[in-house]
């Protein structure tokens, strides 16, 4: 693991690493998704919240296991499809737009200061970007909503756990994301907010990590935990911008490389 080699792709988690999204409130997301049925008037916000609760503690409160003891994560569209078939509700949007509608409108989100220039920094150095998230979202809709907030956005895919019930830290979702993009994981940074879902997770993958600590003093720094493994944490995603432009030369020179 080593942070003077440049990387070859830089992947992200989104909540609290690209988004802060604040408190989920389901009832707000399912008023938007209905006023955006073909048929809204066939039920209330009311009736869709009470379905949505009922399955959410139907299905989820036993909270599946995959062998290794991990929760299991499912898509979005499961409690989606349940309260609005449920209801009668019709669309004439695919799934993914559906689940974009919901997502976005059912929390106060804020683009976390700084991602907009990191990722024009990545793209100009030539440093390729895409998406691992512990998400119910499928990668597909998650992409939508980052476009929606980041319209200068370049992610060349989005990759969540509930595309494949297993979340981070287990090294699934990142050797996949690897093998898709073609990449060594080796050759892959990956940034998130988590100690043990990102920094461990990317261990896992075989990735180097890096932690966003915004309550931290100290723009960069190395860290160990206790001798766990080494990582780079810094405080604001522009001192991961520079330390990029500063060991891996000026914009200009990576332009016309």
């Amino acid at each position: 693991m080593t942070y003077n080699k440049k990387p070859k792709m830089i992947l992200f988690d989104v909540g609290g690493t690209l988004f802060d999204d604040g408190r989920c409130i389901p009832i707000n997301g399912l008023s938007a998704l209905r006023n955006a049925a073909e048929n809204p008037g066939v039920t209330d916000d009311e009736t869709l919240a009470e379905l949505w609760d009922g399955y959410m503690e139907e299905t989820l409160g036993g909270k599946p296991k995959a062998k290794s003891g991990i929760n299991l994560d499912f898509l979005l569209s499961a409690p989606i499809k349940f309260v609005t078939m449920r209801t009668g509700l019709r669309f004439n949007i695919p799934m993914a737009e559906q689940e974009e509608i919901f997502d976005r409108y059912n929390s106060t989100r804020t683009v976390i200061d700084g991602v907009p220039d990191l990722l024009g920094t990545l793209d100009k150095l030539g440093i390729r970007a895409a998406v691992i998230s512990n998400n119910a979202m499928s990668g597909d809709s998650l992409h939508l909503a980052i476009k929606r907030w980041i319209p200068s956005e370049k992610m060349e895919f989005c990759l969540t756990s509930a595309d494949l019930l297993l979340p981070k830290p287990d090294k699934t979702l990142f050797e996949c994301a690897a093998a898709y993009a073609h990449v060594d994981p080796a050759d892959c940074w990956y940034c998130g907010d988590g100690r043990v879902p990102d920094v461990n997770g990317a261990r896992n993958g075989g990735m180097t990590p890096v932690l966003l600590d915004t309550k931290s003093e100290i723009p960069a720094e190395m860290r160990t935990d206790g001798g766990k493994g080494e990582y780079l944490a810094i405080n604001h995603w522009n001192v991961l911008a520079d330390l990029l432009t500063k060991i891996h030369g000026d914009v200009k020179k990576a332009q016309t490389a």
